[in-house]
């Protein structure tokens, strides 16, 4: 039963690292290519003033 045990932990081990990137690419952005920040619109982002938050009462 203990040996049962560890094969599932030692499971559940391999399977995070693997969902987290750690044994290469993260599964879900594989056919990813990523933008360089500088390739991003940024004279599109608008900065106001900030808005008052109504009070909750």
């Amino acid at each position: 039963m203990r040996t049962l045990f560890l094969i599932v932990v030692l499971a559940n081990l391999a399977l995070l690292a693997f969902g987290q990137g750690l044994l290469g690419a993260v599964p879900s952005e594989q056919g990813r290519e990523p933008r360089m920040l500088s390739e991003r619109n940024q004279q599109t982002i608008l900065l106001g003033e900030p808005q008052p938050v109504a009070s909750q009462r």
